[in-house]
């Protein structure tokens, strides 16, 4: 399969409008991470986006309080450190061999220069996702609270 058929198949980028995409592939990187290494640390600055082709992560919150979080094929992680440069604030580590689509923010803003509606869409896209998270983070915080109170 090849790069623009990969980021098709992902929820955040399904959308988007072909020629954009190939945008976007003309710059990612394919990666492949073994069982148990690490993709990102706590303090990591990857700026970067991954796509999940294969395989399935864990993403644990720094502050030990939250329970890990499981991200499998055709999800996406690294959206917020992509968008500001933040470190990571948490670890994420590959449960078993993961094919990965990384999209580095510096990379990916010199191939939308000058081309404004292509920069539009794709960060409209991230918007999106991170948006929808938001919502399920919020519906999820609400569940809990009512199941709380029942008891």
């Amino acid at each position: 399969m090849d790069t623009i058929q990969a980021l098709k198949q992902v929820i955040m980028f399904k959308d988007v409008p072909d020629p954009v995409l190939e945008l976007v592939a003309a710059v990612t990187e394919e990666l492949t991470i073994p069982a148990g290494a690490t993709i990102i640390s706590l303090t990591d600055t990857p700026g970067a986006l991954y796509v999940i082709r294969n395989g399935t992560v864990r993403a644990l919150p720094a502050d030990g309080r939250a329970p890990p979080l499981l991200f499998g094929a055709g999800e996406t992680i690294g959206e917020a450190q992509f968008i500001d440069g933040e470190p990571a604030g948490g670890t994420v580590t590959a449960l078993e061999r993961v094919d990965l689509l990384v999209i580095r923010s510096g990379r990916l803003a010199d191939a939308l220069a000058g081309q404004p509606e292509a920069g539009y869409e794709i960060y409209r896209a991230i918007a999106r996702s991170l948006a929808g998270r938001l919502r399920r983070a919020f519906e999820m915080l609400a569940f809990a609270n009512d199941r709380k109170d029942r008891s």
